[in-house]
């Protein structure tokens, strides 16, 4: 499929594996010259060589922590002109709240929404300063494929029973 896209350039957060690597393979088959920003700096500078000689497009890699803000800053001062950004780093922790801990989520939400947030203030004035460039945020798949680990099922059923708590032995 032709998207008229050949040339553009794309930022693609979390872009080493799952959503983020199929995201950046496509853009790639457009033609178009990526950035991927994931941790795991091996796997990144692999995927890397392996689109640019499958697609023969241009792949430059930032091996970079974007729950952490000087991270962020330090991508966005990098691809202020992009014409794409994808955000698509970090995930939702499994889990029910009484079993997820408070560390963990502020990590995931670090991530997750203020890493979308503040690469988002960073590019995004540079978009509107030239009239053009797209953004897409990437939530995962959990909205489209319930998982019991991302809900509190007895809330539905008992709606006076405490969040997080555990069923009682039905004595059967």
């Amino acid at each position: 499929m032709d998207l008229n896209l050949k040339g553009r350039s794309v930022l693609v957060t979390g872009s080493s594996r799952g959503i983020g690597l199929a995201i950046a393979e496509a853009f790639a088959a457009e033609g178009c010259h990526l950035r991927l920003a994931a941790r795991d700096a091996d796997r990144l500078k692999q995927v890397a060589g392996e689109i640019g000689r499958a697609h023969g497009v241009k792949v430059d890699t930032y091996p970079l922590d974007l729950s952490k803000h000087e991270c962020v800053v330090e991508l966005g001062a990098s691809c202020r002109e992009v014409d794409i950004l994808v955000n698509n780093a970090g995930g939702i922790p499994r889990g029910t709240l009484a079993d997820v801990d408070s560390a963990t989520w502020r990590r995931a939400w670090d991530l997750k929404v203020f890493g979308f947030i503040d690469l988002t203030r960073i590019i995004l004035p540079q978009m509107c300063a030239r009239g053009s460039g797209t953004i897409v945020n990437v939530i995962g798949s959990a909205g489209e494929r319930a998982d019991h680990l991302h809900r509190e099922p007895d809330v539905q059923r008992n709606p006076g029973r405490a969040v997080g708590a555990r069923p009682e032995p039905s004595g059967e």
